[in-house]
C-alpha cells in the first residue's frame, strides 16, 4: 500500500497544476460503511473551504477523472472529504460514484441493463448480511445480494399474494396515490409559483411523477421534476447549481411545505445541443418514514429489477413496510430467519479462524 500510494502522489503531481495537486488516497472495505467487499475508492482531499472545493471540481475534475480511468480503473468512485490523508476519522463533503457500461464489470453492466437504481439506507444488521452473501461467494456486489435475497424471499409468497394478506388493527394501512386530475393541477400551480418566486432561473417546465410514472418512485410519494433553460450556455452544470444553489434551497422549502408527499427533486439542464447535465436531491423524510429516526444507517446502492420492484411496492401497499428501503431491510430480516444463514454465518468464522492460523 505505501509503495501504490507513492505511485498516486507522483501521478497526481505530474497531472496537476503545481497549485492544485489534490491530496488522494485509496480506500477500501472497511474504511467507510459504503464501500463493499473488493471495492475500491478514491479519497481526494483538498482543503476544508467549500467555495474552493466547488471552484477546484470544475476546472479539474476532468484531470482526475482522466486519472483513474487510464491508471486506476478499479476505483469504483471518489470519496471528497474535510480529513486529510492520515486522520483518524472521514468526513464526507462529497461521494462521486462513476458509472459505465463495461461487459466485464457486474455493477456497471447492471445499469448498462436498465436496472432501476436505488439507494437505500440501511442499518448494520442488513449490511452485515448482505456482505455475508458477497463473501460467501453467492453475490459479487450488495446489489446483487439484495435481489437474491428478494428472489428467495419472493417464490415461497408467490401462491399467498401480499395484497390478500389481513392486516392487524392498529398496522399501517396503504398510501394512495393522487387522481390524474389533481396531480395536473398540483403541477401548473407549482410551476406558476417556482416561475414568479424565481423568474430569472429558466424554468422551462416542471412535472410531477407518481408511482407508476417512474420505476424510482415508489407507492404514495412524488417526484418533482425541473426542467431548466440556461441562458448562459457555456457554463458547466455543476456551476450552474452552485450559482443557484440559494434557490435550490429555497424549492426544497417550498415543495416540502406544499407538497409533504414528494420526496426527491429533480434538475434538469437544457442547451442548444440537448440535455446538459441532471442533478438530483433527496428531500426531507416524511415524518412517519421510521428510517428516519433510525440512527447509524449507511446509503446501500443496489439497482433492481421490475420483479424485484414489484415485490417491495407490495409490501408497501400491504402495509408491511413503509418504505422501499424499509421492505429491504424486512426482506433481509427474513433470510436471516433462516437455519441455513446461520449456517453460512458460521461458516464464514471458521473459514476466517482457519485463514488466521496460516
Amino acid at each position: 500500500m505505501d509503495r501504490i500510494q507513492r505511485l498516486i502522489d507522483a501521478e497526481a503531481a505530474e497531472r496537476f497544476p503545481s497549485d492544485a495537486v489534490p491530496q488522494l488516497a485509496l480506500l477500501h472495505y472497511g474504511d467507510h460503511p459504503l464501500i463493499e467487499p473488493g471495492e475500491l475508492f478514491l479519497r481526494v482531499f483538498l482543503g476544508e473551504d467549500g467555495a474552493t472545493l466547488d471552484a477546484w471540481m470544475d476546472e479539474h475534475f476532468d484531470r482526475l477523472e482522466d486519472f483513474r480511468a487510464q491508471r486506476l480503473p478499479e476505483v469504483k468512485g471518489f470519496m471528497v472529504t474535510t480529513d486529510a490523508p492520515g486522520g483518524s476519522g472521514l468526513n464526507l463533503a462529497r461521494i462521486m460514484m462513476m458509472e459505465g457500461t463495461s461487459l466485464l464489470d457486474p455493477e456497471q453492466d447492471e445499469l448498462a441493463r436498465g436496472l432501476t437504481p436505488m439507494m437505500a439506507r440501511l442499518g448494520p444488521p442488513d449490511l452485515a448480511t448482505l456482505d455475508a452473501l458477497i463473501t460467501s461467494g453467492i453475490a459479487a456486489s450488495r446489489a446483487e445480494a439484495a435481489r437474491w435475497a428478494l428472489a428467495r424471499v419472493r417464490d415461497p409468497l408467490a401462491g399467498a399474494p401480499l395484497s390478500e394478506r389481513e392486516r392487524e388493527p392498529g398496522e399501517s394501512q396503504p398510501r394512495a396515490g393522487l387522481a390524474r386530475d389533481a396531480l395536473e393541477e398540483l403541477q401548473r400551480s407549482l410551476g406558476d409559483q417556482v416561475r414568479e418566486h424565481f423568474p430569472d432561473a429558466g424554468v422551462q417546465r416542471v412535472a410531477l411523477l407518481q408511482h407508476g410514472d417512474d420505476p424510482r418512485v415508489e407507492p404514495g410519494d412524488l417526484l418533482v421534476r425541473f426542467f431548466i433553460e440556461d441562458a448562459e450556455r457555456t457554463r458547466s452544470w455543476r456551476a450552474w447549481n452552485r450559482d443557484h444553489e440559494t434557490m435550490i434551497r429555497e424549492l426544497q422549502r417550498k415543495i416540502a411545505e406544499e407538497l409533504p408527499g414528494a420526496r426527491y427533486l429533480e434538475l434538469f439542464g437544457s442547451g442548444e445541443n440537448g440535455p446538459r447535465g441532471q442533478s438530483r436531491q433527496r428531500l426531507v423524510a416524511r415524518p412517519d418514514d421510521p428510517a428516519s429516526r433510525e440512527r447509524d444507517l449507511t446509503a446501500a446502492d443496489v439497482r433492481l429489477g421490475p420483479a424485484d420492484l414489484e415485490m417491495l411496492d407490495a409490501l408497501i401497499t400491504t402495509g408491511t413496510a413503509a418504505t422501499r428501503e424499509e421492505a429491504i431491510g424486512w426482506v433481509l430480516a427474513r433470510i436471516r430467519e433462516r437455519p441455513a444463514y446461520t449456517r453460512l454465518t458460521q461458516r464464514a468464522q471458521e473459514l476466517d479462524e482457519l485463514i488466521a492460523h496460516f
